[in-house]
């Protein structure tokens, strides 16, 4: 069984309003907005593998929630930097890595998710990490993730989404107005 990307998207808002979220360069962006178009929306249009990084970047920078919505294939581009953030550890951080098993955005090959096990792995870097594989469990995982004294990962096994569902808005101006929100301008 898999959990439905927009539910589980839709849960980290519900759950963390005020949070930042910082997402991926496709799919993870292009739900994000679909769910909830808003100014602490930090859309990582073509930025694959530094979704993570730059969540941590943001989430050393404020006291704010900063959730990061990541891929399986851009994390394991980047799987470094789960090491720097178990490291560094901020409290405010928590990684979601929506697990379909593909590189979606770019025309759905397979990623090594089904060989690589990122919550594993994200534990082995410090970081607490929960898997989940439906829309309540993920809600129930990424509640305890937020609740976690440190930073956390949840990893959720989600059905493909069509990548063709862009959300229609201003591109050029979504970077100056998430700087804006997130800096309480």
């Amino acid at each position: 069984m898999t959990a439905d990307q927009y539910g589980c998207t839709a849960a980290v808002l519900d759950r963390t309003p005020d949070a930042a979220v910082v997402s991926n360069l496709g799919v993870a962006s292009y739900v994000l907005a679909a769910v909830r178009h808003r100014p602490r929306n930090v859309y990582l249009w073509g930025s694959m593998g530094v979704t993570t990084p730059v969540g941590l970047g943001l989430a050393l920078a404020t006291d704010d929630q900063v959730t990061v919505l990541d891929g399986d294939g851009s994390t394991l581009m980047g799987l470094g930097a789960l090491s720097t953030v178990g490291g560094v550890d901020p409290p405010n951080l928590v990684v979601v890595v929506f697990d379909n098993g593909g590189y979606e955005t770019t025309g759905g090959q397979r990623s090594h998710a089904a060989t690589t096990d990122i919550a594993a792995a994200a534990t082995a870097c410090g970081l607490a990490s929960w898997r989940a594989e439906t829309d309540d469990g993920f809600a129930d995982a990424y509640g305890a993730a937020v609740d976690h004294d440190g930073a956390a990962l949840v990893v959720c096994s989600v059905a493909p989404v069509d990548p063709d569902e862009r959300p229609p808005f201003d591109f050029a101006g979504v970077a100056g107005r998430a700087r804006d929100a997130i800096a309480g301008r």
